[in-house]
């Protein structure tokens, strides 16, 4: 357990106040730290259970959102009967398991008891379905219930929250209508565009700066800010247009009887200029601004909430640009993201039905022009979109937990692909790509360890685990460390994409890499670039004067090649030498370099 990283996550959990957020951070902290698939939040409703928020579980596990049981059942009921944390490391064998769950393949459970001030409020279980469950040590269990407890807090939070905002139909500190009243005055609105065939515009402001207000000034100036806010918008707004305080610093504009995008415009402008603040004391000062997410109806053609929503993802974009600007909500950018989201969805799916396969591309010796290695590439191939190149899926596959499996599994299926070649008489190396979950797995040493184990043909000095630049840097002394522990095993280390990140070669003496590779963007200009040349060069020699080998990437054609090989590069790769292809045409290539 990295307890810095543990203790700065915990501390970013105590100030997110959004639910859904906190729960979202809270399950990911409780899988990660118990190797669980997911976590579920169950809320206590009177004499009953039911499943309201899922993080990383099984699409067949999250049909059962808000499924209602008694809460004397299953091993909740146990837990709640109790009082403690409830532990099932074989949960199809256990007397108390529910058959609707052993149904979506749950293998273990750890329930735990979510307190509130009148009690038990609801349950977090934590869940195993791909992986082998584990021995949960006394430490994991009290970090599980640390996170059961802030979970409550949260709970009771956010009950008290809505109490107070439904006492009332208008924001308490300025005045304007609040967000229970936005989706009448929305339908309304709507309702007037479409009867006068006039455009409607709805905007969220989201102002830049205001938490540096309340942390630096205090949330006495973050007052009188809201308050000024909402003096300079009715100054620059028409009588007809309409504010709803939404949260926090977050206001939604209704702008009636547009006639045109240029009307549209004008208003926003006028309304950015009016909210570029100086606000400050003395000798402190801070600049704030706004961001606007803006949709349009009828053009925009949904309905209320879906239209706030749009609004939302908007200004959202508009923060991502740097704030104090407008952006219009991009049906497209929507889609994409909604695409993202889908195909996030069905990675647990792919690993289950065996959907992922490696291609190999061959690594050259430039000396003797011998294959000497190959990159394993993953490839998806999917049951309706045929085969997927990686840059179609790896990003959305990084940012999800079936990515840690996923990264395994290459590991696995390289080394018992290398282990056959090696058998036949290819004693290939292999070079492995790592993303940053596998970096971060305190495990990873030890699974190279048993693959090895199950492959006697492999040498151990085989295998080169590549690392690009960008994830390498993110915690130096922690990939060190991972490094130098494999490296006891014999595996060897390659710095991918070297040249495109922040890294200078003297990180390599940290890292202890045992290779680079020198980026395309460097070697596909060579030709025609002298100053390229210099840089590679440059390159090849520092690195030589440190021990490590040079692999040259994105070689397109002969005269590139010579002149890596001018340069010094010991291994190259790319389309002009050879193509990534399936296992069993790479076998057959071996055979004919043999050959000829």
């Amino acid at each position: 357990m990295n307890l810095p990283a543990i203790l700065e996550r915990l501390q970013n959990l105590t100030r997110t106040y959004d639910f859904h957020i906190f729960f979202e951070e809270c399950a990911a902290l409780a899988a990660e730290q118990l190797q669980a698939e997911g976590a579920a939040f169950i809320v206590r409703d009177g004499s009953t259970l039911r499943y309201l928020f899922f993080h990383g579980l099984p699409a067949a596990y999250a049909e059962l959102a808000k499924h209602v049981f008694p809460d004397d059942q299953g091993i909740s009921g146990q837990a709640l009967r109790r009082d403690r944390a409830v532990y099932v490391p074989d949960y199809p064998s256990d007397a108390s398991a529910m058959p609707e769950y052993i149904a979506t393949g749950l293998k273990a459970s750890l329930v735990i008891p979510v307190h509130g001030p009148d009690g038990i409020n609801g349950i977090l279980a934590i869940s195993w379905f791909a992986t082998q469950p584990p021995e949960v040590s006394e430490e994991q269990l009290q970090f599980a219930q640390l996170l059961a407890d802030m979970l409550g807090a949260a709970w009771y939070r956010m009950g008290m929250e809505i109490h107070l905002e439904h006492i009332a139909t208008q924001d308490a500190l300025t005045g304007v209508p609040n967000r229970y009243q936005l989706e009448e005055r929305l339908q309304t609105a709507c309702a007037r565009a479409q009867r006068d065939q006039r455009t409607l515009a709805l905007v969220l402001l989201d102002i830049d700066g205001f938490k540096e207000v309340n942390d630096s000034l205090g949330h006495q100036a973050g007052d009188r800010l809201l308050r000024e806010i909402l003096t300079r918008l009715h100054d620059v707004l028409r009588a007809s247009d309409t504010i709803v305080r939404l949260a926090g610093d977050e206001f939604i504009l209704l702008l009636e009887n547009l006639h045109s995008r240029r009307d549209l415009e004008d208003i926003l402008q006028r309304v950015l200029i009016a909210l570029n603040i100086r606000m400050g004391m003395e000798h402190q000062h801070i600049q704030v601004t706004a961001s606007a997410g803006v949709t349009t109806y009828p053009h925009d053609d949904v309905d209320v909430l879906e239209l706030i929503h749009h609004a939302d993802q908007a200004v959202y974009r508009a923060k991502n640009l740097g704030g104090n600007r407008w952006v219009y909500y991009d049906h497209a950018d929507d889609e994409r993201r909604l695409a993202a989201q889908r195909l996030r969805g069905e990675l647990e799916r792919a690993l289950k039905q065996k959907e992922f396969i490696l291609y190999w591309q061959p690594i050259i010796d430039l000396q003797t022009a011998q294959c000497v290695a190959v990159e394993a590439l993953i490839r998806w191939q999917h049951p309706e979109r045929g085969l997927l190149l990686p840059a179609s899926f790896m990003d959305i596959a990084e940012k999800s937990p079936a990515m840690q499996r996923i990264g395994t599994w290459v590991i696995q299926a390289a080394c018992q692909q290398a282990n056959t070649w090696a058998a036949a008489g290819f004693p290939l190396d292999i070079q492995i790509n790592l993303s940053a979950r596998q970096i971060e797995n305190h495990r990873l040493c030890e699974e190279l360890r048993d693959n090895l184990n199950r492959c006697p043909a492999l040498s151990a000095d085989q295998i080169c685990l590549e690392l690009v630049e960008r994830i390498a840097l993110r915690d130096l002394r922690k990939t060190a460390r991972l490094i130098s522990d494999c490296q006891s095993l014999g595996v060897r280390f390659a710095l991918d994409d070297f040249g495109t990140g922040p890294a200078a070669l003297q990180y390599l003496l940290e890292l202890g890499c045992n290779q680079i590779k020198i980026d395309h963007s460097f070697i596909i200009p060579l030709s025609q670039s002298p100053r390229h040349q210099n840089m590679v060069l440059a390159m090849v020699q520092m690195a030589n004067a440190l021990g490590v080998s040079v692999t040259a990437e994105g070689i397109e054609d002969e005269n590139t090649q010579g002149l890596v090989k001018d340069a010094g590069a010991d291994r190259a790769q790319g389309y002009h030498l050879a193509r990534p292809m399936p296992a069993e045409e790479l076998t057959e290539f071996m055979r004919q370099k043999i050959a000829s």
